[in-house]
């Protein structure tokens, strides 16, 4: 370490402990000064999901009895040619430390987060090479009275920073959310289906374009697959969905409960 980097590091620390700055997860004094309001310990708790046996198209999780019946590794939803999005992947589950990070960026409005968020669904990209074939990057869109009231769309802030993580564009190619839907919280998988049915809507032609798209977290991946048909209708050749996390815990019952 240089003289200048050590004198650099010295007065972070010494400025950290006289704002008396605290993680925002654990409330650990923050030993240094830094954009993100949360530790490195924090940060370094967050970790891929773990190997288990999922869906090879969609990724959910699939129970021993679907295992068993399915050699193709595909889940019913999929098999039947239901899920519009040629692949669907998340980094994480929605829970601990990544859950509450996602919530700081999207309900405390602390937009620095999704710099870190989006290196983790860089991460992701790497991890599944396949989305490596989109050659734009697409944020879900949030209607125009959600997104005033909230005053960003997370999405958006994500797939910028990725774009920036990749070098990947990142363009909107006409696609919207023209109905402003309730919440998906408490739906079962028919019931998020129909929600998000008719909300989004594309603008623009898109010649044979292969799209990234991007949102913050994946429960049934409804609303992908809904911005997946409608991009698919005005042209796109493949839509890869990208989460940075995914809801495991419950997910089996709330597919269970559309059979």
């Amino acid at each position: 370490m240089s003289v200048f980097s050590a004198i650099r590091s010295t007065l972070s620390q010494l400025a950290s402990v006289l704002l008396a700055a605290r993680c925002r997860l654990c409330d650990e004094l923050l030993i240094s000064l830094s954009r993100q309001p949360v530790c490195e310990a924090c940060l370094g708790r967050v970790r891929p999901l773990e190997s288990l046996a999922w869906c090879q198209q969609c990724q959910k999780p699939l129970s021993l009895a679907a295992r068993e019946t399915s050699p193709d590794s595909l889940c019913g939803v999929c098999r039947a040619g239901e899920t519009k999005a040629d692949l669907l992947r998340s980094f994480g589950t929605y829970d601990d430390e990544l859950r509450d990070l996602i919530a700081l960026l999207k309900y405390e409005r602390v937009r620095t987060l999704a710099r870190p968020l989006a290196g983790w669904l860089a991460l992701a990209m790497e991890q599944y090479p396949e989305l490596k074939e989109a050659e734009v990057i697409v944020p879900v869109p949030l209607h125009r009275r959600r997104k005033r009231a909230r005053g960003f769309n997370q999405a958006e802030l994500l797939a910028r920073e990725l774009s920036r993580w990749t070098g990947l564009p990142m363009k909107r190619l006409g696609l919207q959310r023209v109905k402003d839907t309730a919440s998906q919280t408490g739906l079962t998988v028919r019931q998020r289906a129909e929600n998000v049915r008719g909300a989004f809507s594309v603008t623009k032609k898109l010649d044979k374009r292969r799209i990234l798209l991007i949102d913050d977290v994946s429960t049934t991946g409804a609303t992908l697959n809904a911005c997946a048909a409608v991009l698919k209708k005005a042209g796109a050749e493949s839509v890869y969905g990208l989460t940075v996390a995914r809801v495991v815990q419950e997910i089996e019952e709330r597919w269970q409960q559309a059979s």
